[in-house]
């Protein structure tokens, strides 16, 4: 088949989503099978950028609850030590977002790399991607020079570009991650709101490529239909 240019999945996700980073094989397998027939485009959610969450003593048992149970569904083990070494760690994934735009912008290319970068450092290694130097570390890891990264993610038109990013999300009525948007001219559909097994979604987007997509298919409470500019 060749690439529809009248259609894109949009992927909505977030650096610090758990659900997210036990996707990545699934999201992986659907870009292998579906790249070369319609392109994916790459937006942050905004999971966590308007109150970022101190991490205290006592909620961090429900959060090594929720990532158990992402290692359980996913196969994606999580590693846990930052919640032991870091007494004041704050829950923000706007500066993560910003540096994933900022190098999107740079090179849509490395984009996706990057993004699994921040997700690997965060949940295999535990290192902090609210931090500066860890964002640019790893800019510099996908290709990138740290120090253009890290001053291009502070500018306003980037802090911008992110809001816009989290703005389409809501368009999309994207309102848990990661999810994939189905796009076509004008009108968006939602195929998942959180974690999708492969073969759901594989058989879901092969059907909507060639337009025999029913959408009573699909669980009713995630068919939301939007519009997405």
């Amino acid at each position: 088949m060749t690439l529809n240019p009248k259609k894109e999945i949009l992927y909505v996700g977030d650096p610090m989503c758990a659900w997210c980073f036990g996707f990545a094989p699934v999201l992986d397998a659907l870009m292998d099978q579906f790249a070369g027939t319609v392109p994916f485009r790459f937006i942050m959610g905004g999971l966590r950028v308007e109150d970022p969450l101190l991490i205290t003593e006592a909620f961090k048992p429900v959060l090594l609850k929720n990532w158990r149970g992402v290692t359980q569904t996913t196969g994606q083990a999580i590693s846990t030590h930052l919640l032991s070494d870091a007494s004041d760690f704050h829950y923000d994934s706007r500066p993560a977002s910003q540096a994933f735009v900022a190098v999107r912008r740079l090179d849509e290319t490395l984009a996706l790399p990057y993004y699994q970068a921040l997700h690997h450092a965060f949940y295999m290694e535990m290192k902090d991607i609210t931090q500066p130097e860890i964002l640019g570390h790893l800019a510099e890891e996908v290709g990138l020079n740290r120090s253009v990264v890290l001053d291009l993610m502070t500018t306003e038109s980037v802090r911008l570009e992110t809001q816009a990013d989290f703005e389409l999300a809501a368009a999309c009525n994207a309102q848990a991650f990661p999810a994939l948007v189905l796009k076509e001219g004008e009108t968006a559909s939602i195929l998942n709101q959180g974690y999708k097994p492969l073969n759901i979604l594989q058989r879901h987007i092969a059907d909507w490529i060639h337009g025999t997509l029913r959408t009573d298919e699909i669980t009713p409470a995630l068919l939301i239909f939007g519009r997405a500019s």
